[in-house]
């Protein structure tokens, strides 16, 4: 069809589904293989000449070359990459050992190959047209399909697919840089992609229809065929010389003689015409139209004398371990220990017929002074501030890390973000200093003199700071205020202070009490780190990624120490040529060591280890107090000159005087996002966020829940029409599409680190709960830290990542609060993973600001607690959550089976009502039909039972109904049978009569009525109120006995009763 939907008609039908195919433009032909058999076809584009061209099972991706005039296909179960002419003959493998290569495309005129590797980590990957040079271009942690390539802006770009099943279209350059995603997010499968000039058009398959969307703004897609099609399309491919050009309108080689024929990025030589060219360490191909790399190597090594290797369109020479390259670049020579003058050699020398040469390791090369080196593996790390990136053994790039952006030099790295300033405490006061000198503001005046340790806090923004003369540890918002004291018992000389700003707590040394201590930053759970085997404790600092302290011991034998953050694994980092160590810093982006000498007036560094220690060259640093270190520079507090001064961190030169004038100045800070790395700024107050909250490199990045929009401010929420939802929701998307397929996909980041982007440069930082270097990120232990929130009557138990608070015995649990006292408030001063629901005074609760408004949701009423510096949430029932933000499924399970328990006890009660007013119903029913059956009995016609009245008595008081029967004994009339009530009569008719007829009778009677409680006369229906004499005896014609139905006992040989 036609770019415009048009002219739509069929080309070859019975294809089947599964297929992939390319075209050749100017042979007008189409190259398809149906994936199911494996077998590859071609035909001209009108359909005819269809032929067949080979087969491979395992066929996953099929590409065109235009002007080598071949097919490359790939084999995604096999690894393999192969090729063969068009017409289908000389089919070889390119390359093997590949991890499930999928998607393929050429490059032709750039001579280069581009594959999808759809392995367990899913790549990019290219290399030249012969297949070497393998280069993976870009990691993406999502599944990719379809790749395209746009000639045009020489760019790849592909379909990738998120977490929910969503599509969309991301881009690179061909070195797997400037990664673009579109912002059209894909709500269908997508299976085909092709580039078109401005335009990518994809495959949609639920509206079997293909769209249009501009590869640089996205936006509104539009439907190029407007009728759907008849099933689902699964590839695209834009037919166009433009697509297959013959030459590179951008190449730099212009002006080529027009004679110069299919010559591709070379001219003709102008004195012969019409032939092609080709740079050194190339060759020209076989058809003569484009340059193929030369293998140097190849060639009896080019000349090198033991290793060669071969790079694109040069080569280098090699050498094993303990051998180094001559002069010559091609000879090695064995490496010896250097004899002589020559001492500054710190990897040996070669030996000529000359002279003794020093030797570089392999990614250095040798200074013009003929004895230090330089280069990725020389302490000058090549010039290069922060990476020094190899790429060849004597050639290498600088390149920064993240949040620093390289300097226009190429060597440097600048911190982005605000500019850096300094905190100094000058024994009189805490000042805050700019880099070039100026004074900023004071935050402290302490007139006595006492002020020698400070540093701060990023996330609160406190600064911390030691008073020798009031013996306390205090602490000031570095924004201004008033200083509280923070610890004030058992300090003798506090002289070294460190904070912790990941574990939240504060080290410090007292030289007086010889002895490490640590304490929160609220002032809680304090310990002794470390205090046998110290003498005089001083400077301390923390790096609490590493999990390790260090700190100097100015004793007899002066050493620089290190342990771990509770005081075990102590290790001596230096105890040799120290006089009176002093400052003590971390360059955390390279991990190194820096302290200084008051007595030697010199500067040292060293690993994390003690390793590669080493003093700066050129010290003219005077006498050194305190240090600190940020990007190249490092600046000293100099006692000596009273002023503060700076260096270059690495060569030692540079010296500058910053600030002069000074009282004595001591300890040294500075201050800036990117200082003190892996900071967590949501902690406090929710970054300023007042929904969502993203540490991001030290930066506060807000966001909003769904049916929230981020205001204009980038702090506060607002909510959302339906209209905008959509667009919210396809914007978060394309933002976290953004952060993960970026060049955070180069990374290998730990299993509990996520990749942060700060100025498009990545870092792996730990996620909440864990600490390490991104790497390998370790649990963090709060329960045993005191980092939790846990209060007196709960007990901290650690988790993975987190931790939670469990009711200690006495106190009865809701699920949410420990019940003591009555307050049941969501409180966090943690993670939102650690959501922790404790119990608080609520007299000592404020109302949220009104920026803090929103901050609960779902209705909850927001508290501050100005003591813990933290907000709470009173939830509503059903939802739970530091913010409320989450729905309580036990509560709604709990709430539905109470009212279904409800609806139970609520139908029962009806039953048993109806029941009981029916049974009613049938009582008084039968009653007054009993009472009129035996209403005015005959006395002349009836004989009574002979019943005492103790046993009336107990009869009377018996409530348990017995079935009766009234017994016709010789009456020829039968009446109906009676309920009656048991023992309601005669509980034991005895008669005492001694008449022979009578005893005759009772004999018979017992003998028919055995196993029986009680025989009787018709007298049953007498009312068992009125006395009754049993000992009255009437002759009577007619007799009836009533009788219970209960069976008597085996003991029971005898009826209790007759009848008289």
């Amino acid at each position: 069809m036609d770019l415009d939907g048009r002219n739509h008609r069929r080309v070859l039908a019975g294809v089947g589904s599964a297929i992939l195919f390319d075209f050749h433009y100017r042979k007008e032909e189409i190259y398809w293989a149906n994936k199911n058999t494996g077998v590859i076809y071609k035909t001209s584009v009108m359909g005819a000449n269809k032929q067949k061209l080979s087969s491979d099972k395992h066929i996953s991706g099929l590409a065109v070359d235009w002007i080598g005039n071949g097919l490359y296909w790939t084999s995604q179960e096999k690894g393999k990459i192969k090729k063969m002419d068009l017409n289908g003959k000389n089919e070889k493998t390119l390359l093997r050992h590949l991890i499930q290569p999928s998607s393929i495309a050429l490059e032709p005129i750039s001579r280069i190959l581009f594959w999808q590797s759809v392995g367990t980590t899913p790549c990019i990957q290219r290399s030249d047209i012969n297949g070497r040079t393998i280069t993976t271009l870009i990691k993406i942690t999502k599944k990719i399909k379809a790749l395209s390539v746009d000639r045009q802006d020489k760019r790849l770009f592909w379909i990738q697919l998120g977490l929910q099943g969503e599509c969309a279209i991301v881009s690179c350059d061909y070195n797997g840089n400037s990664v673009h995603i579109i912002d059209q997010a894909l709500r269908s499968q997508t299976l085909g992609i092709s580039v078109f000039l401005e335009n990518v058009y994809y495959t949609d398959a639920s509206s079997k229809v293909i769209k249009e969307v501009n590869k640089y703004t996205g936006g509104r897609t539009v439907d190029v065929n407007k009728k759907q099609m008849a099933k689902p399309p699964v590839g695209v491919k834009v037919v166009h010389a433009l697509n297959q050009p013959l030459e590179d309108s951008n190449s730099a080689f212009t002006g080529c003689d027009p004679q110069g024929g299919n010559c591709l990025s070379i001219c003709s030589n102008s004195a012969e015409p019409g032939l092609c060219q080709c740079a050194e360490g190339f060759a020209l191909s076989k058809e003569g139209t484009h340059c193929e790399d030369v293998n140097e190597c190849a060639h009896w090594n080019h000349g090198c004398s033991l290793g060669c290797e071969n790079i694109p369109g040069s080569y280098f020479c090699t050498c094993p371990k303990g051998y180094a390259l001559l002069p010559d670049r091609k000879t090695c020579g064995e490496i010896t220990q250097c004899k002589g003058n020559v001492t500054k050699c710190g990897h040996g020398c070669l030996t000529t017929d000359k002279e003794q040469i020093c030797v570089c390791p392999e990614g250095s090369v040798l200074q013009s002074n003929g004895q230090a080196c330089t280069g990725c593996s020389s302490p000058d790390m090549g010039g290069c501030s922060q990476l020094c990136i190899l790429i060849s053994p004597s050639r290498w790039k600088c390149g920064c890390q993240p949040g620093y952006q390289l300097h226009q030099d190429g060597k440097g790295c600048i911190a982005t973000g605000p500019a850096p300033y300094l905190l100094v405490a000058n024994k009189e006061d805490i000042r805050t200093i700019n880099p070039d000198g100026t004074d900023g503001i004071i935050l402290v005046e302490e007139p006595r003199a006492s002020v020698t340790a400070l540093d701060y806090d990023p996330v609160q923004n406190n600064v911390y700071f030691t008073s020798i003369s009031q013996k306390t540890i205090e602490r000031i918002n570095i924004n201004g205020g008033y200083r509280e004291i923070v610890v004030s018992e058992d300090l003798n000389s506090p002289e070294g202070l460190a904070v912790d700003w990941i574990n939240r707590r504060i080290y410090w040394t007292d030289t007086g009490r010889a002895s490490v201590d640590s304490i929160t930053l609220a002032g809680l759970n304090r310990e002794v780190i470390v205090s046998k085997g110290l003498e005089k404790p001083k400077a301390i600092t923390v790096h609490p990624l590493a999990k390790k302290l260090f700190w100097i011991d100015i004793g007899v034998h002066p050493v620089v120490e290190t342990a771990s953050l509770e005081g075990t694994a102590r290790t001596i980092i230096a105890s040799t040529d120290l006089v009176l160590p002093s400052g003590l810093t971390i360059d955390f982006t390279e991990d190194r060591l820096f302290w200084c000498d008051q007595q030697r007036g010199v500067v040292e560094t060293a690993a994390l280890d003690g390793s590669d220690r080493r003093m700066l060259p050129e010290n003219q640093v005077g006498r050194p107090f305190d240090l600190a270190v940020f990007e190249d520079q490092l600046w000293i507090s100099d006692q000596k000159n009273q002023a503060l001064r700076s260096i270059h961190k690495r060569t030692g030169k540079g010296l500058q005087t910053i600030h002069s004038k000074m009282f004595q100045p001591a300890s040294i800070v500075v201050v800036h996002p990117l200082a003190k790395p892996g900071t967590d700024v949501c902690l406090h107050h929710n970054g300023g966020c007042t929904q969502v909250c993203e540490s991001k490199l030290g930066f506060a990045h807000c966001s909003c829940l769904p049916s929230y929009i981020l205001s204009a401010d980038g702090k506060t929420c607002r909510p959302a029409d339906s209209s905008n939802i959509t667009g919210n929701m396809l914007s978060v998307f394309t933002e976290k599409m953004v952060s993960d397929q970026s060049v955070c996909s180069s990374l290998r980041c730990g299993v509990n680190a996520q990749c942060l982007l700060q100025a498009n440069s990545p870092t792996c930082l730990c996620v909440e709960g864990f600490t390490g270097d991104g790497q390998l990120c370790m649990d963090i232990d709060e329960c045993k830290l005191g980092t939790h929130n846990c209060n007196r009557n709960t007990e901290c138990q650690n988790t993975l990542g987190k931790f939670f608070c469990k009711c200690q015995a006495g106190h009865n649990s809701n699920e949410q609060t420990c019940q003591d006292p009555e307050t049941t408030l969501s409180v966090t001063t943690g993670r939102p993973a650690d959501v922790t629901f404790q119990h608080h005074n609520s007299n000592s609760a404020e109302s949220c600001p009104s920026t803090h408004e929103s901050y609960c949701l779902y209705q909850g009423v927001c508290f501050y607690f100005p003591e813990m510096d933290t907000y709470a949430c009173n939830c509503l029932p059903g939802y739970v959550g530091e913010r409320c933000q989450f729905s309580d499924p036990e509560w709604w399970e709990l709430q539905q089976t109470e009212e279904e328990k409800k609806r139970n006890v609520v139908i029962a009660a009806c039953m048993v009502g109806l029941i009981s007013l029916l049974s009613i119903t049938a009582c008084v029913t039968y009653c007054y039909g009993t009472k009129k059956f035996c209403k005015h009995p005959s006395v002349d016609n009836v004989s009574e039972s002979s019943v005492t009245e103790d046993s009336m008595s107990v009869a009377t008081s018996s409530s348990t109904p017995q079935i009766y029967m009234l017994i016709e004994n010789s009456l020829e009339g039968k009446l109906p049978a009676l309920a009656c009530p048991r023992r309601a009569i005669c509980p034991s008719c005895s008669s005492e009569t001694s008449d022979t007829q009578g005893s005759e009778e009772s004999d018979t009677l017992s003998k028919h009525n055995r196993g029986y409680e009680c025989s009787m006369m018709s007298a049953v229906a007498v009312d068992i109120r009125a006395p009754v004499d049993c000992q009255r005896s009437h002759s009577v014609s007619n007799t009836y006995s009533c009788t219970t139905f209960k069976p008597a006992t085996l003991s029971d040989h005898h009826p209790r009763g007759g009848v008289s």
